[in-house]
């Protein structure tokens, strides 16, 4: 397999397109993010190479265990001088070992479609890995027309007017105001068990949601 050395110095965003339920819908996040092309790296998660084959998008690397892709989507990426990562460790799955690689290239922006939708587990714990690393970089996950990320302080989201938007504490927050919300919190506290922030309503183009302490994953999702 030739070595093929990449250019990354110029470009500071990359998408990860994890293998969670890939939809055609996803193809409308793909095609946002690589217009102009040069301007993001893409690095598929094992199995989610076979989705990007269908779609005729060709990632920058693969990564992972390599126990997913199929060996002729592995073949016909390697003639493309795709570079393979095999990273075999049991302790991380493919998303994970696709945000410490994007981060050893000095990515700030992450981008991540496919992260969940497949099996319960592998969705939670890769809330549990977002988590992990949400301060390392801006990290935007991309879900079945959502679009999140998780906050310590505060975050501004165009919105429409009626796009819910759900506000989910891990697992606790306390100290939040928000701006722009139907059903708005002034120094509000919210935790997993005792009271959760999701299915709320736009009402502005602009809602903003501060907190003082913990961390809380906002979603929004347009109507």
């Amino acid at each position: 397999m030739p070595k093929v050395k990449l250019q990354t110095d110029n470009i500071k965003e990359c998408l990860i397109v994890s293998h969670g339920k890939l939809v055609k819908s996803d193809l409308n996040y793909i095609l946002k993010f690589i217009k102009p092309r040069k301007a993001l790296f893409i690095i598929a998660c094992d199995g989610a190479s076979e989705f990007l084959k269908a779609s005729s998008i060709t990632p920058d690397v693969i990564i992972g265990d390599l126990d997913s892709i199929k060996p002729a989507v592995l073949k016909y990426f390697s003639r493309k001088n795709v570079v393979i990562k095999k990273v075999y460790d049991q302790n991380k799955n493919d998303l994970e070992k696709a945000i410490i690689y994007a981060l050893s290239k000095k990515f700030k922006h992450i981008n991540i479609i496919g992260f969940g939708g497949k099996r319960l587990d592998h969705t939670l714990n890769n809330l549990s890995i977002l988590k992990k690393f949400y301060l390392k970089a801006d990290i935007r996950i991309f879900d079945n027309g959502f679009e999140g990320k998780i906050i310590n302080r505060i975050v501004e989201i165009d919105c429409r007017i009626g796009d819910t938007v759900s506000l989910i504490p891990l697992p606790e927050a306390a100290g939040i105001t928000t701006s722009g919300l139907k059903y708005p919190l002034k120094n509000g506290s919210l935790e997993i068990g005792i009271r959760e922030g999701a299915l709320n309503e736009a009402v502005a183009e602009k809602v903003s949601v501060e907190i003082k302490s913990g961390v809380l994953l906002v979603l929004n999702k347009s109507t």
